[in-house]
């Protein structure tokens, strides 16, 4: 009977969650919404590398798509502007990304001998040149806005990132039996790379978290929506929106704010491995990659005391 890529990636992601994959819901949805819907029927015997490279470009040139009620009868589209560079990039640095997970899935069915042959994706290459050129890093008077223009919950979500740094799904899951009230620290569990960490606090943000845990059950999300339930990816894009507009920033995300607690830190002196530590990374190759030239350089220092001046 032949295979179907569906049922691959069926047995690839259920392999994957038993051995504990810490990226699985990222990879599932990446294939529910790119993967599954052009090519999941296709039996892996008729994968070429023609449809397969087909597939990738065509993610690049799609219509962007918005969400969309669960009784629309058609997807809500916008049609996005591709003869903007930084457009391309971005859209090509999501296909590799979602090639990624293809490739993963169909090398798993190749190495446990489901298939013999994996020349049609291996032979497929990722785009080059989409890493970004800059990380955006807001300066202290754009961290000012921010706050100014925030109250209730999506402030608590603002300040949270900006004095710990956590991405904001380990924010999301975080619980009032992770803060330390005797170390002023939170406790993360759960990261992208797997490595649970301590993360210690200013004294603005043990204050900050001295209230939310303030006669609270143990369980209880710490950070919580308008409603008292946990945030979402889906819950804090429209009061985040409307956060920018009254601050007027724009082209800001979230996660730029983990950028600017790092950036912070590392033009105070921090240490990159203490960059790397607080962030949950693994090693320091990200925190040198982002943050290496904000730190204080004894070169940079020299040539500035000693060279010729005008």
């Amino acid at each position: 009977m032949a295979l179907i890529l569906n049922d691959v990636l069926d047995r690839y992601f259920e392999a994957r969650a038993a051995e504990g994959m810490k990226s699985i819901l990222d990879a599932k949805t990446r294939a529910a919404f790119h993967i599954r819907p052009k090519l999941g029927s296709s039996k892996v015997a008729d994968l070429s590398i023609e449809k397969i490279r087909a597939w990738r470009d065509g993610m690049v040139s799609a219509q962007k798509r918005l969400r969309t009620g669960k009784f629309a009868k058609k997807a809500n589209v916008v049609t996005v502007d591709l003869s903007d560079p930084e457009t391309i990039r971005r859209r090509r640095d999501s296909a590799n990304r979602t090639l990624t997970t293809l490739k993963a899935a169909l090398n798993w069915a190749f190495n446990n001998r489901l298939v013999t042959d994996d020349a049609a994706w291996r032979l497929v290459k990722p785009y080059r040149g989409t890493t970004a050129a800059r990380v955006r890093f807001l300066s202290p008077a754009e961290q000012k806005a921010l706050i100014a223009a925030s109250n209730g919950a999506i402030r608590d979500l603002v300040s949270a990132a900006l004095v710990t740094g956590a991405r904001f799904g380990e924010l999301a899951r975080l619980r009032v039996s992770d803060y330390d009230t005797a170390n002023k620290s939170i406790f993360i569990a759960e990261s992208k790379s797997g490595k649970p960490r301590h993360v210690p606090l200013p004294a603005g943000g043990a204050e900050l978290f001295e209230r939310l845990a303030r006669d609270r059950l143990g369980g209880d999300p710490l950070l919580r929506q308008e409603s008292g339930v946990a945030w979402a990816p889906s819950t804090y894009n429209r009061p985040w929106k409307a956060l920018l507009a009254r601050a007027k920033l724009s082209d800001v995300t979230l996660h730029e704010i983990r950028h600017t607690y790092a950036s912070t830190m590392v033009r105070n002196g921090a240490p990159l491995i203490v960059i790397a530590e607080a962030l949950g990374h693994s090693d320091t190759r990200m925190a040198e990659k982002h943050y290496a030239h904000l730190a204080p350089s004894y070169v940079a220092d020299t040539i500035r005391r000693l060279a010729p001046d005008i």
